[in-house]
């Protein structure tokens, strides 16, 4: 073999090499459509939120590159069908996801919606018995389905907008409002510095978010179980507690 022949296999081999590796360590697009209080684009268009801690703790314990993205709901789900978008994140069973993506094993958080009140204040069981009273809502947040229902323009409830959670819970505390509609990681910090039981809280909604794999993804099945394994790891050390208890929700 002369030297020529010999030098341009070796670059042949160098860049064949070199555009594998490159395969190898693309970055995961993860991404998510607007989910407040855990996601959401802030005031210069950037995503913001303890999502993104909790993403990033995620890969780096899966020790796999990734880069975030945002999206409406309806392009998400076209982007995951496609491939284009490898990973998300939502509620237990979401169709919109589960049309072109497998399901993790491992929940990442609870979701819990709340409803806030003094104890003097008559239980809360369904939203129905929220009928012909005052509710205080966070103005930042549309809370889908159930938010559109209580600001109804026909609905029988008074609401009361508030900036912040902190303006929230004092709103509450004044006498603004009978009950108060929030999330409860928020509120956890918020109420833990208050007199014992001067707060309390009915369960209104409860749902397990989970990761969400492409079916597209090459490897989409051990995608998904190395990213439940990391997952169980950080949970395990109280990471994503942490995380959730750290964030700052006003963002």
């Amino acid at each position: 073999m002369t030297r020529s022949i010999l030098i341009c296999c070796l670059l042949s081999l160098t860049l064949t090499a070199t555009r594998a590796g490159a395969q190898e360590t693309a970055p995961l697009e993860f991404a998510l459509a607007d989910f407040p209080p855990y996601f959401q684009l802030d005031g210069k268009g950037e995503p913001s939120g303890p999502v993104l801690d909790l993403t990033a703790a995620l890969f780096a314990e899966a020790e796999l590159p990734y880069s975030i993205r945002a999206y409406p709901a309806a392009r998400l789900y076209n982007r995951l069908q496609q491939g284009q978008t490898s990973v998300s994140m939502a509620g237990d069973g979401h169709p919109g996801m589960l049309a072109g993506a497998l399901q993790g094993n491992t929940p990442i958080f609870n979701l819990a919606l709340n409803v806030y009140r003094k104890p003097q204040q008559p239980p809360i069981h369904s939203v129905a018995d929220l009928a012909g009273n005052s509710v205080i809502l966070m103005g930042a947040y549309s809370y889908g389905a159930l938010g559109q229902q209580l600001r109804a323009p026909g609905a029988s409830v008074r609401v009361a907008p508030a900036n912040s959670h902190a303006s929230a819970l004092q709103m509450l505390l004044h006498d603004r409002a009978h009950y108060l509609l929030n999330y409860a990681d928020p509120m956890r910090g918020l109420l833990s510095g208050l007199p014992l039981n001067s707060v309390v809280s009915d369960p209104l909604l409860r749902m397990d978010v989970y990761l969400f794999v492409s079916r597209a993804h090459p490897d989409a099945e051990a995608l998904r179980d190395r990213l439940d394994t990391a997952l169980r790891a950080l949970e395990e050390r109280g990471e994503v507690q942490r995380i959730l208890d750290a964030a700052d929700y006003n963002q």
